[in-house]
């Protein structure tokens, strides 16, 4: 399992690369508990995104109500990397 070190400096966004699925439930549980203080101070909840095969962003979002996990697939094509 690799995580991969945060997009930006806050500790409110953490991108994960995972080799294989049976390392993602942990790898995103990690992620989760990295910025749920985060989530708590603003309050916000946290989105999951999957962004390719085995990477995944895993950032608050004020989209998703407090207390709540979101997950969405980012299309190709579509994001900070198109």
């Amino acid at each position: 399992m690799t995580v991969l070190a945060p997009l930006h400096t806050s500790l409110d966004r953490v991108e994960v690369e995972v080799q294989n699925s049976s390392q993602l439930d942990d790898a995103l549980n990690g992620a989760v508990e990295n910025i749920k203080d985060a989530a708590i101070a603003q309050p916000v909840g946290i989105l999951v995104t999957r962004t390719r095969p085995g990477i995944y962003t895993v950032q608050i979002h004020q989209a998703v109500p407090f207390g709540l996990i979101r997950q969405q697939h980012q299309p190709p094509g579509e994001g900070p990397d198109a």
